[in-house]
């Protein structure tokens, strides 16, 4: 096949591809609910240094107990109510914070956020340390209670038909192009020269 060609197809599968992985339209993304939010603690980490900040965010990955207390990780991102296949904007990358919390708080949540949950949306209260001395100089929120405020749930993840059926097209397009490729390249196959000596 042509090189042109390979490009042709090469730009028309991509651009199929695009539009089979659901391209949305633009809607506004769900903001955080905190002031500040993990980006502001992030982006101006000095000037919440000690204070006391309130945090609500979905209870992602696992709690991971040591001794007394536990880690949870909050995040706040435009993700935290529901996931894109539930109707969430699409708006950045996931963002939250860590929480250190008596275990025994920790234990209240029942459902953590993964690929396929969305975990419990909880709020915390605690002080924000830029670089917590007691964790390594690690970013942080150090709270003492902890309130579940909306209970996690299994994530939905239906199949859509339509990008079934446009999979299955583009598997067997793929599979003709590939036949004509090398069918084609046999075509095009020059004999060597023999040398007579």
């Amino acid at each position: 096949m042509r090189h042109w060609l390979r490009l042709v197809v090469a730009f028309v599968l991509g651009g199929a591809l695009v539009m089979a992985a659901g391209c949305r339209a633009q809607g506004t993304p769900e903001p955080s609910p905190n002031t500040p939010s993990s980006s502001g603690l992030v982006e101006e980490p000095k000037k919440y240094d000690g204070s006391t900040v309130t945090f609500t965010g979905e209870a992602i990955g696992e709690v991971m107990v040591r001794g007394e207390n536990a880690w949870v990780h909050l995040n706040d991102d435009a993700y935290y109510l529901k996931n894109v296949e539930e109707g969430a904007q699409l708006g950045g990358y996931n963002a939250g914070m860590p929480v250190w919390l008596p275990a025994g708080e920790a234990g209240k949540i029942t459902t953590f956020g993964d690929y396929k949950h969305e975990g419990d949306v909880v709020t915390v209260t605690g002080e924000f340390h830029a670089a917590c001395p007691e964790h390594g100089g690690d970013m942080d929120i150090h709270a003492t209670a902890l309130e579940v405020v909306q209970p996690g749930h299994r994530a939905a993840d239906p199949i859509k038909p339509g990008k079934a059926v446009l999979a299955v097209a583009l598997a067997l397009l793929a599979g003709a192009l590939f036949a004509a490729n090398r069918v084609w390249g046999q075509r095009g196959e020059i004999a060597p020269r023999v040398r007579k000596g």
